[in-house]
């Protein structure tokens, strides 16, 4: 329950006493205790409002809510912590003598004050005993051994301590025991880290980096971790954020919120910060590598917020408080009555020079990290040329059901169950997108009723992508790629795109067909016979908005393939997958798969119009495949399984351990489905 209270008085006394009165306005009686505070450590502050005069009380009075913020700074000159106690805008100093530190955790069970100091020793320092100190100079009375480099964030469930390290992206991980600390875990990730936070047992990571607005899970971290590469559970897209630093999640209000640094060229002006309620629906029913709306978030931004570089942030259950570090201006700020968000003006602002990270503390959201992920699922949506069924199947391959749709034959497909809704492109008897809400209550063989489609052009779809509620369609026979917003009850053509690769009457037949995003990237294959190659367009939606002819920013070649149709990435494993079908006239089994780890980066060390070798790939090719002509494919991060449809054979194929078993061999999975022509697998 809240306490209306607080909520109304005790956050709005530090902005009212500072209008009304100053240091000798009240009596230091303690049994004497003053309307309103100066900010300073003194003893008597209580947060309580006794009249609305500068007047001592006149009787003794209960103690406010203690609601504490401890920030660290970078600024060298001044190597402290600080503690603002909230509902008594008062302010304790603990000078250490560490000149740069970043991440700060306060156990008021144990009154044990832990920060991350990157410099003089890059160590783990806890200090005890702190609750009762005024503005005073701290020793530490046990540090770590000196493992980090430059520490960002701490983040802690019981006696795991998890410091998360951006010189080598990696998680350091240690075990408190009683009055010291051992390393127990050196984990590397694939990407720049920066803030952490626990939900239950699972770690949550920002991804750093320029242009950088995602979301990674490590499911049951503590359990996991051990010393080597980790990947994340799952990875997904906060549509909205241009650049992230920090986080935190309350499992009291289920809320996540996420700072948005803007660009780190601008340290003043375009920060922001976005809040996610009912955080665990919402992400629970997002799929690896898909895209949580803005419209399911609360932004706040703007010239009235301060933010230029908001670098991390807390937050307060029982007030609904958000408090920002803010190292670009210097502050420390806070927000309440957010609403739906906008160009809020700080209700808390106090200046930091190099204000870093920051953590709050009260009895009441101490240790309150929620539960972890539940309702994990894997199901495979399938479409055929043939017919309108839609089958789908679960992660072993498994027929669930039959859904017959209002097309006789349909290429590419998506499914939503953050909004329960399908997206399919219907070739016949119309080429058209068609959506279909409500989805997962379609029965065994039910025949489904689109409830809008979208035909503006639309001559033969061969795949689609989906980012947020934007869908973009690779049509063969036109050579373009279309772009269409949905909104539940109608499609909108936004754009239509003809990439400078295609050819349709050249000898060098050129078109599109296979597309995915990687993150805000588009990935397409190039379509035609002989080409391997694959295009990149970096940040698709926003750098492309004028219709006609567009320039991939990137055009590689994968080695080994022949034609390439089909197309997956994986956000969580950084794996690209493409179907090789080999000759498109044959009826030989010269089907293939390439699977290519660690794309990332050997994509951003490949040349335009360079190749990625065979030697960094896993083909599985052969006749023992059975593969003929896989037109679409997808890959499963959880079980490392790469299933494929192959529309010669008429079957859908399952390889597992695809990233390490190649060459010939058979599929795991073998199911008919006649003239099988795209796939989506849904992971979440």
């Amino acid at each position: 329950m809240k306490h209306i209270f607080t909520k109304i008085s005790m956050l709005s006394l530090a902005l009212l006493s500072l209008s009304s009165c100053d240091n000798d306005d009240y009596s230091e009686d303690p049994i004497a205790i003053a309307t309103c505070d100066d900010g300073i450590m003194n003893g008597t502050e209580t947060g309580i409002d006794c009249g609305g005069s500068c007047a001592p009380c006149a009787v003794p009075v209960t103690p406010g809510r203690r609601s504490e913020l401890y920030v660290t700074n970078t600024n060298a000159s001044n190597p402290s912590i600080f503690k603002y106690s909230i509902s008594g805008d008062s302010l304790v100093t603990f000078t250490t003598n560490s000149t740069v530190t970043e991440g700060i955790y306060y156990n008021a069970a144990s009154d044990l004050l832990v920060q991350a100091a990157a410099m003089p020793s890059g160590v783990l320092q806890a200090f005890s005993g702190t609750s009762a100190l005024n503005t005073s100079t701290l020793t530490a009375d046990f540090t770590s051994s000196a493992d980090l480099t430059s520490p960002r964030e701490i983040a802690v469930i019981g006696d795991t301590y998890v410091v998360s390290d951006n010189s080598d992206n990696t998680f350091y991980v240690y075990t408190l025991n009683g009055s010291s600390f051992s390393l127990t875990a050196t984990v590397d990730v694939q990407f720049p880290v920066w803030g952490i936070a626990f939900r239950g047992n699972d770690l949550y990571a920002v991804v750093d980096g320029p242009g950088s607005n995602e979301l990674a899970v490590f499911a049951d971290f503590a359990a996991n971790a051990t010393t080597g590469t980790l990947n994340p559970t799952k990875r997904v897209t906060i549509e909205g954020i241009v650049r992230t630093h920090g986080l935190t999640y309350d499992g009291n209000d289920d809320v996540m919120i996420m700072t948005d640094i803007g660009s780190a060229a601008d340290a003043n002006n375009d920060g922001g910060f976005h809040m996610i309620s009912n955080f665990s629906t919402k992400f629970d029913a997002l799929s690896d590598g898909e895209v949580l709306p803005l419209s399911m978030q609360v932004r706040v931004a703007g010239s009235n917020t301060m933010m230029g570089n908001p670098i991390d942030v807390a937050y307060d259950s029982e007030t609904d408080a958000v408090y920002i570090s803010e190292v670009g201006n210097g502050k420390v700020l806070g927000f309440t009555s957010i609403g739906t968000g906008g160009n809020l003006t700080p209700s808390f602002s106090k200046d930091l020079a190099g204000a870093s990270s920051i953590y709050f503390s009260s009895d009441e959201t101490d240790g309150k990290t929620g539960m972890a992920s539940m309702n994990k699922m894997t199901q495979l949506y399938t479409t055929s040329t043939a017919n309108g069924d839609i089958t789908i199947y679960d992660g072993s391959g498994a027929t669930l059901k039959t859904v017959t749709s209002g097309a006789t034959g349909s290429e590419g497909i998506f499914y939503s169950a953050l909004t329960n809704i399908l997206i399919q492109g219907a070739r016949t008897p119309a080429a058209q997108l068609e959506y279909y809400s409500a989805f997962s209550g379609a029965a065994m063989t039910a025949t489904a009723t689109f409830t809008s489609t979208a035909n503006a052009n639309l001559t033969s779809p061969r795949e689609i992508a989906v980012y947020g509620n934007k869908v973009v369609v690779a049509d063969n026979a036109s050579g373009m790629l279309f772009v269409y917003s949905y909104s539940g009850t109608a499609f909108t053509l936004v754009n239509s795109f003809t990439p400078d690769f295609v050819d349709l009457t050249g000898g060098t037949l050129r078109s599109v067909w296979g597309i995915t995003f990687k993150g805000n990237d588009l990935l397409a294959v190039i379509d035609g016979p002989g080409s391997n190659q694959l295009a990149v367009f970096e940040d698709f939606l926003t750098a492309n908005t004028t219709d006609g002819s567009i320039s991939a920013t990137k055009t590689i070649g994968i080695a080994g393939i022949v034609r390439t149709h089909g197309i997956d990435y994986s956000e969580a494993d950084d794996v690209l997958v493409m179907t090789n079908i080999g000759l498109a006239a044959g009826g030989a089994i010269d089907g293939g798969i390439h699977v290519v780890q660690n794309f990332n980066a050997l994509l951003t060390a490949t040349a335009d119009g360079g190749t990625i070798a065979t030697s960094n790939q896993n083909i599985i090719t052969g006749a023992a495949t059975l593969m003929n002509n896989p037109i679409d494919i997808a890959y499963d991060h959880k079980t490392k399984t790469v299933f494929v449809v192959d529309v010669a054979q008429g079957a859908v194929y399952a390889f597992a351990n695809a990233l390490t078993q190649g060459g010939n061999i058979a599929p795991t999975v073998n199911n008919t489905l006649a003239a099988a022509a795209s796939m989506y697998l849904y992971n979440n």
